[in-house]
């Protein structure tokens, strides 16, 4: 019998104590044992603290444990994209757009990366305030634009959509997939705007593959033989899954660069030493060690709270009953502060990531692209995209969190940056 967490109370069971912080609260499970159970109202979850436990459900039974209603639902509205299918149709879908996220590929997406990059950073001031959430929002999703639609002339339409829409779309379709069928059906105005927001942004993507785009990643798609239906799907997947991680990576990447002078020190140190005032390419990006290690403690820092599962069937995870229908929860925020792997959890510390050893240690328990069949499909490329774009603004600027304006992350699954105001400094190089 899988043992229930301390601290329910009658009716309400762990919701209070969810409610007066939940990344602290799922962090505290790990003291009560490898997988707990926790209530919230009359529902039972069961948490799994032991990473070799997350391992075994992603990884040996990624059939009986699948992703949960809430990605059911979002089918409704993305398409069965990666972001959201499961079982057979996701490995068949994984296997189509999976050459074209192959390391010998992502070379060839390096120098857009860049010059999106250098294009926005070129238009700050030196001495200005910068909003560095809304600065990296801006520069993600333009970024995301080029790599998708690519850079040709042709393709300014479509970016300009996918900037104006896309934020809308992904805020609502989070929401609609939590409300009730006939709440989504009332001719309100926000499901008004939703539906032409998603009508416009699949309308950019037919015209891209009608035009025959053959620059980016929708012209691979489509130069792949795939349908236009399944390119469609594709790319909104891409949208959905690689604009808020990687706007919120790099928001955090340059706030941590920011305030700890040493990082910041040996960060320039070696874009000088390796980049010798040029510019990041495929071939110099992998001798950017201590930036890799920079990125990796940001990513272990600022994890998602809380990963969600289903299981199908009545399943045992390494001698613990799991029933049908029980939802499986593991949090990658819990497992990246095990004192015991990561001392000082808190700390933001790169250095660690080049002990002897250590990369290897930390394999069952680092996680940030998930493991097993839903393991990202785009790791490399995201790492490219913020190891570059990383390199690019460090090269050129210093940015200052302003003092006496400390941020707090926005509570919700990924740890979002709230406010981040920042001063342009600029470097001499």
């Amino acid at each position: 019998m899988v043992p229930i967490a301390p601290g329910a109370v009658p009716l309400l069971g762990h919701t209070p104590a969810l409610l007066r912080g939940r990344w602290d609260f799922v962090s505290s499970l790990r003291a009560h044992g490898p997988i707990v159970r926790i209530r919230v109202g009359p529902k039972e979850l069961y948490v799994l603290n032991d990473p070799a436990l997350v391992r075994c459900v992603l990884v040996e039974h990624a059939d009986t444990v699948e992703r949960d209603g809430f990605f059911k639902q979002a089918r409704l509205h993305i398409g069965d994209g990666l972001a959201a299918s499961d079982g057979p149709l996701h490995r068949a879908r994984r296997r189509t757009v999976q050459p074209a996220f192959q390391r010998s590929r992502i070379g060839g997406y390096v120098d857009v990366i860049r010059r999106q990059a250098e294009d926005a950073s070129a238009q700050w001031l030196p001495g200005s305030t910068l909003a560095l959430d809304r600065e990296m929002s801006e520069l993600g999703l333009a970024t995301l634009g080029r790599l998708i639609f690519g850079e040709d002339p042709a393709a300014d339409a479509a970016v300009a959509e996918l900037r104006r829409s896309l934020p809308m779309f992904i805020q609502e379709v989070f929401t609609r997939t939590v409300l009730p069928e006939w709440a989504r059906r009332l001719p309100t105005p926000g499901n008004r705007r939703f539906a032409e927001t998603g009508a416009r942004l699949r309308d950019t993507i037919a015209a891209a593959v009608d035009a025959g785009s053959g620059e980016g990643l929708l012209g691979e798609f489509v130069g792949m033989g795939m349908s236009p239906e399944v390119v469609r799907d594709e790319v909104v997947s891409m949208l959905i899954a690689g604009n808020d991680n990687t706007n919120a990576t790099l928001s955090w990447a340059f706030h941590e660069i920011g305030r700890n002078e040493d990082v910041r020190k040996r960060l320039h140190a070696e874009l000088h030493e390796v980049l010798a005032g040029g510019p990041p390419t495929a071939e110099n990006l992998g001798a950017l060690v201590y930036t890799r290690s920079v990125i990796d403690e940001t990513l272990r820092l600022y994890a998602p709270w809380l990963v969600v599962r289903r299981a199908n069937r009545d399943v045992d995870v390494m001698g613990h009953h799991i029933p049908s229908g029980g939802d499986v929860l593991y949090s990658h925020h819990a497992l990246h502060r095990d004192p015991e792997l990561f001392p000082d959890p808190e700390r933001f510390d790169p250095d660690r990531w080049a002990e002897p050893g250590f990369r290897g240690r930390a394999r069952g328990v680092y996680m940030p692209f998930g493991a097993g069949v839903h393991r990202c499909v785009g790791e490399h490329l995201f790492l490219a995209q913020i190891v570059t774009t990383v390199a690019v603004v460090c090269a050129r600027w210093h940015l200052e969190p302003v003092p006496g304006k400390p941020s707090r992350p926005r509570t919700s699954a990924l740890p979002r940056p709230g406010h981040l105001p920042v001063r342009a400094i600029r470097r001499r190089v």
